[in-house]
């Protein structure tokens, strides 16, 4: 009943989330999956027919190596997480990100099911930095109206190497764990620094694309039943080829007061290893920041967006 009264708590307060938590669960995004579709505003070829891209496939047009790309996410404005400098062959973060888009550039702004073209304005706050007087994203005219945009790309041919995970990942089927993977969390958990005890809750399952094969991201959490709202534990791990004898920390929780999700991933360099895009949900709302992977390690890239310290 405790949990309860937080996570009711929670919803009234993080309105960037789009759904409300169970009595055994935190905050998570339930929505149902949709057929992807794709739409392009004032575009159109020769014939005069709107340019339509079908499912992830995007406007036509080279990604990274070839080209330089920003990859954004959407806080009543596009607020850039990570992108890749084709001169300095990186990947940056932060103002280097920013200063790569200017006014009239066309962007690709994506929902889970639609994506259409849009021209970028000057830098603008985010929403979720009202007040602040940080100009750190790029104002989009009707980015909060009609779709419930999530991310963006510059140029519009970069929405290609954005995938999104499982809308169902933190759903009740995906959740489910055997006790042979229960018991290697545990370990890793243990590894990490925290204490686990008899109770592990798994919050997402997700399946990400790897070097060869499919990697997972598992975002797990041990309950604190002496202290309402916080937990013993949190954090996610990747396990390597969905393999939990090489699963790899992502992130932790400093505050023991949030959990973690993988939204998606993409290849922000062409070297054929995703990066990880990923957010981080607490009682007053949310964070984004893009990990990248390297020789087993994963790194994050700046900070996590809107403020938010953990």
């Amino acid at each position: 009943m405790r949990r309860l009264l937080w996570t009711s708590s929670l919803c009234a307060v993080a309105l960037s989330l789009a759904g409300c938590p169970s009595e055994d669960e935190p905050a998570k995004d339930d929505k149902k999956e949709t057929k992807k579709e794709t739409k392009d505003e004032g575009e159109q070829d020769d014939a005069g027919s709107l340019m339509v891209a079908e499912g992830d496939g995007g406007v036509d047009g080279p990604v990274p190596p070839e080209v330089s790309m920003v990859f954004f996410a959407v806080e009543g404005a596009l607020y850039p997480l990570a992108c890749f400098d084709k001169d300095a062959k990186a990947i940056k973060t932060g103002a280097a990100c920013l200063k790569m888009v200017k006014p009239g550039d066309a962007v690709r702004v994506a929902s889970h099911d639609s994506q259409y073209n849009k021209k970028a304005g000057e830098p603008v706050e985010p929403q979720c930095l009202a007040g602040s007087g940080k100009k750190v994203a790029i104002g989009v005219e009707g980015i909060t109206e009609g779709a419930d945009f999530l991310y963006g790309t510059w140029p519009p041919a970069g929405i290609k190497v954005i995938k999104e995970v499982a809308e169902d990942s933190t759903g009740p089927a995906a959740v489910q764990i055997g006790d042979e993977e229960t018991s290697k969390l545990k370990a890793a958990i243990t590894s990490a620094g925290g204490k686990v005890g008899d109770e592990l809750k798994v919050h997402q399952v997700a399946e990400i694309q790897g070097r060869t094969a499919k990697d997972k991201v598992y975002s797990v959490y041990v309950p604190d039943p002496k202290v309402l709202e916080q937990y013993k534990w949190s954090g996610a791990f990747l396990a390597e080829g969905g393999s939990l004898d090489k699963l790899t920390l992502i992130a932790k929780s400093k505050s023991k007061k949030d959990v973690f999700e993988v939204r998606g991933s993409m290849d922000l360099d062409g070297d054929k290893v995703n990066e990880l895009w990923m957010r981080i949900v607490f009682a007053e709302g949310s964070g984004d920041q893009v990990f990248t992977l390297t020789g087993g390690k994963v790194s994050g890239l700046g900070k996590w967006s809107c403020g938010a310290v953990r």
